[in-house]
């Protein structure tokens, strides 16, 4: 069972910056009061009770400031789950019109994509863009609003009805 799990307007609001000396940071006038990772308590108690959930990074940290780098900043909890992103230079390539391209695609498509060459038996997507969701996929995405994302009572809800459902699913098997 696999998670793609996007960052920002999920597991914190979605007003995150990026400036060249000092890294990501929330913006100071957008989403004031708030921190990044803010809501990564609230994912760590839902897959709690799934031991076996792995998660794919499917957000734009893939590229910047990397895979590595954003796994670093992740509670081992969650960092020891993680089994890869929807982008890897291996599959995409590294130079700057492939990037582009795949930032370029919508996040529905790239987590379908990545499903497809992954091929978990269930999958599920907690995500703020949702935007031009392949319909075929529609039914596996948690869609959060990127100013609440994970802290919304509704979404979480969603996603413990869906991996409660997922890991039933695969029992079954």
């Amino acid at each position: 069972m696999v998670l793609y799990l996007d960052l920002d307007g999920v597991v914190h609001h979605e007003k995150v910056l990026w400036h060249p000396g000092k890294g990501i940071f929330m913006s100071p006038y957008e989403a004031a009061g708030h921190a990044l990772f803010e809501w990564v308590p609230i994912l760590e108690a839902a897959l709690e009770h799934y031991p076996a959930v792995a998660l794919v990074l499917s957000s734009t940290w893939c590229i910047r400031p990397g895979y590595s780098a954003t796994l670093k900043r992740l509670p081992s909890s969650l960092r020891t789950r993680f089994i890869g992103g929807t982008y890897h230079k291996r599959v995409h390539g590294v130079d700057p019109w492939n990037q582009s391209m795949f930032r370029n695609m919508p996040r529905g498509v790239q987590v379908q994509e990545d499903a497809q060459r992954r091929k978990p038996r269930q999958w599920l997507a907690l995500d703020d863009d949702v935007q031009d969701w392949p319909d075929e996929s529609r039914q596996n995405l948690i869609a959060c609003e990127g100013r609440t994302g994970l802290s919304d009572p509704k979404v979480q809800r969603e996603l413990g009805e869906k991996l409660q459902r997922c890991h039933a699913a695969l029992a079954k098997q």
